[in-house]
């Protein structure tokens, strides 16, 4: 069979809790298709965490649990009611909507909101493609082996173990991504960055927060990080060749390689080539530090 769909009312209980006076109702909808490996998944969410992992199987595997909290079983009813969702195969693509009805008034709408959770596991092949935008909400992605591109308007992004390419975003929330990387592009507003594995070019941004990342092989492209307030460290393998140029406008710079640190006045900086030089390495934070470290 193409697919297979299960819907499970996994528990509904109306006795209040003596704390928050509230009732829940959750239930969980699963549904499975078949595909092939190279495919890509396509999550489209208004809120809600996302967690995606790998399965041994040529199956794309999908777990939404809905929580609603309310003053009584029949408001959290009508919650899970406003809220749709959209499960779609299209080719060897699988698509994943989601969205709530919001009410017109400003603040039940938000009232509202923040009482119905939304989380969805996905389990799909070791080689797959991940597309994801969120309105709000974290997103964890392990072991998969592909392109993942992606942004939430808030929420954290933390990848563990992913090979490829990544190019994600986060309005405002810490992005931590660890792996065999060919290429990374990442941003947010507001959070830190950490990046481990790296063997490609990176480009990172952060508008506040610290920027770490751990280059270990040779890169063939340029890179650039920057922080508009926050510490920027690159940790580097002995045996990479770049061409280093690293300013703190406002704070300190060092480097355990032989290359001399400027001062002028409030602004320190270094520039110049490792083991020969190579493509350029940009590091830049606006208020904060500068450091360049042997891995």
């Amino acid at each position: 069979m193409a697919s297979s769909a299960l819907l499970l009312l996994v528990f509904a209980f109306t006795v209040k809790n003596a704390l928050a006076g509230e009732v829940q109702v959750k239930d969980v909808i699963k549904k499975t298709y078949d595909v092939r490996p190279g495919g890509t998944l396509n999550l489209d969410l208004d809120y809600g965490n996302i967690e995606i992992e790998t399965t041994s199987s040529d199956h794309v595997l999908i777990e939404m649990e809905r929580i609603a909290s309310a003053e009584d079983r029949e408001m959290a009813e009508r919650m899970l009611e406003r809220h749709e969702y959209a499960f779609d195969k299209r080719g060897n693509d699988v698509h994943i909507r989601s969205r709530y009805d919001e009410e017109k008034r400003f603040m039940k709408k938000w009232r509202h909101r923040s009482n119905l959770k939304i989380n969805i596991l996905v389990r799909v092949p070791e080689r797959y493609n991940v597309d994801f935008s969120s309105g709000a909400g974290n997103i964890d992605i392990v072991d998969v082996d592909g392109r993942i591109d992606g942004e939430t308007g808030a929420g954290n992004i933390m990848l563990s173990n992913v090979r490829g390419v990544v190019e994600v975003s986060s309005g405002a929330g810490n992005i931590d991504i660890e792996g065999d990387l060919e290429r990374v592009e990442v941003s947010t507003g507001a959070g830190n960055v950490n990046l481990y594995g790296l063997r490609g070019s990176v480009e990172a941004n952060t508008g506040a927060g610290n920027i770490y990342a751990e280059i270990s092989r040779q890169p063939e492209d340029d890179s650039e990080l920057t922080s508009g307030a926050g510490n920027v460290v690159v940790s580097l393998n002995e045996d990479v060749s770049v061409y280093v140029d690293a300013t703190a406008a406002l704070g300190s710079a060092d480097c355990d390689f032989p290359l001399h640190v400027e001062k002028k006045w409030l602004k320190k900086s270094f520039s110049g080539e490792i083991n020969g030089g190579g493509p350029e390495l940009r590091m830049y934070a606006g208020v904060g530090n500068v450091s360049l470290r042997r891995n």
